[in-house]
């Protein structure tokens, strides 16, 4: 069980008023409500078969609105990698991973270090650190390599490749969404000739959120919990694309092209495809840009 005071996106690389700065925010805006139904679960799960992820939606009492059909057709075998944009945090990775249970068992998703804490979720997750510390380096060339390894041996890497939350570009914007996604990924896809699933997220972060993005980062942390607590007993609506064999997008070649053709056919299945042109992308290979 995580312990009480890990439960927070406040790290040891920050300042010590950043930390205390978001743990405040945090234990006033979400946190304790999100950490009660965390440690429930924790004295239930030894009595129950329900695995984490079911047990995190029934808690969140999160409605999930998507295509069953469209979830079936995913395939069963070989290598697959699995996109999708990334409108609200915690929740993008648990319902997608509550989902991909249903299709595979070799899988593993690529999600911020901090949901991978819990050691009850963990054995899904592939860790991505946001911290600039050697340890997130590491960190992050670990989670590479395994992902390599897993499409290697024909399984699923699942994975929300702008690295960071959707965020409005400025602020006359409405409308959340991803930086640019990083070629990471796309190296991912064709070193293993993996095939593709791009996964739509509908909706975004409150107002609030969005603002404080373009403010601080430190504003940003402290404002994650209270993203999930706001979304207990809501309804997200989930768009499951076509398949893109790898023989489809073999002949793009520049990784950050296929990247921005992967992203823009996300978001045109989620019926937004007139989006600006995305900013610069997360840094997730070489451990220094941060979540913000």
């Amino acid at each position: 069980m995580l312990q009480a005071r890990s439960f927070t996106y406040a790290s040891d690389e920050q300042k010590w008023w950043q930390q205390s700065f978001i743990r405040c925010v945090e234990v006033f805006t979400g946190r304790l409500k999100v950490w009660r139904l965390y440690a429930e679960y924790c004295k239930e799960y030894l009595s129950t078969d329900e695995t984490f992820w079911d047990a995190a939606i029934r808690k969140l009492d999160l409605t999930v609105k998507y295509d069953r059909d469209k979830l079936a057709s995913i395939p069963k075998t070989g290598p697959l990698v699995v996109v999708a944009n990334h409108p609200y945090g915690v929740l993008d990775g648990v319902i997608i991973t509550h989902m991909m249970m249903r299709v595979r068992d070799d899988f593993k998703v690529l999600t911020n270090s901090v949901l991978c804490q819990a050691p009850e979720a963990s054995a899904a997750l592939l860790p991505i650190d946001f911290a600039t510390t050697e340890e997130a380096l590491r960190t992050n060339l670990q989670t590479r390599k395994a992902a390599r390894e897993i499409l290697k041996n024909n399984g699923c890497i699942t994975v929300f490749p702008a690295g960071g939350v959707s965020t409005i570009p400025t602020w006359k914007d409405k409308v959340a969404q991803d930086t640019a996604w990083q070629p990471f990924i796309a190296r991912l896809i064709q070193e293993s000739k993996a095939d593709v699933v791009p996964i739509f997220f509908e909706g975004q972060n409150s107002r609030l959120f969005q603002c404080a993005s373009l403010l601080s980062p430190t504003l940003r942390l402290s404002l994650f919990f209270k993203e999930v607590a706001d979304k207990i007993g809501c309804e997200i609506g989930v768009v499951i694309g076509d398949l893109i064999k790898f023989e489809d997008i073999a002949h793009i070649k520049d990784r950050a092209a296929l990247c921005h053709h992967l992203r823009k056919e996300t978001y045109r299945i989620g019926g937004m495809d007139t989006l600006p042109e995305p900013k610069a992308a997360y840094r997730l290979d070489d451990g220094k840009r941060k979540e913000r």
